[in-house]
C-alpha cells in the first residue's frame, strides 16, 4: 500500500511540474528567489551605511563648528595631531617600542 502512494506521487504530472516549477523560480528565472535574497542583503548594507555616513557627517559637522569658534580647540588640535609648536617651544615626540627592533624611537623638532 505505501509502494502504490509513493508510485503514484513519482507519477504524478504535477508533482514533476511543480518541482520544476520551484528549481526554475529558485535558480533560473529573471526574478529568482536568489536574486531577491542578493538584492535585500545588499539593502541592508547600503541602509547601515548611509546611516554610518549621516552619523559621521553630524559628528564632523560638529568639529567644524567647534574648530570655527573655539580657538583653544584649534590650537589643541594642532598640537597633538599636527605637531605643531611655538616659535619659542621645543617639541619632543618619544613613540612606543618598535616590535621589529625593540628600540625607543624618537623626533626633535626645533
Amino acid at each position: 500500500m505505501i509502494k502504490k502512494t509513493k508510485y503514484k506521487i513519482i507519477k504524478n504530472k504535477y508533482f514533476w511540474i511543480s518541482i520544476f516549477f520551484f528549481i526554475w523560480m529558485s535558480f533560473f528565472d529573471s526574478n529568482s528567489f536568489m536574486l531577491h535574497y542578493r538584492f535585500q542583503n545588499s539593502i541592508r548594507k547600503m541602509t547601515y551605511n548611509r546611516d554610518f555616513l549621516k552619523k559621521k557627517i553630524i559628528l564632523e559637522g560638529s568639529q567644524l563648528k567647534k574648530l570655527k569658534t573655539d580657538t583653544l580647540y584649534l590650537e589643541k588640535l594642532a598640537r597633538e595631531k599636527f605637531y605643531m609648536k611655538k616659535e619659542d617651544e621645543d617639541l619632543f615626540i618619544v613613540s612606543r617600542k618598535n616590535k621589529k627592533n625593540n628600540k625607543l624611537t624618537s623626533h626633535i623638532n626645533e
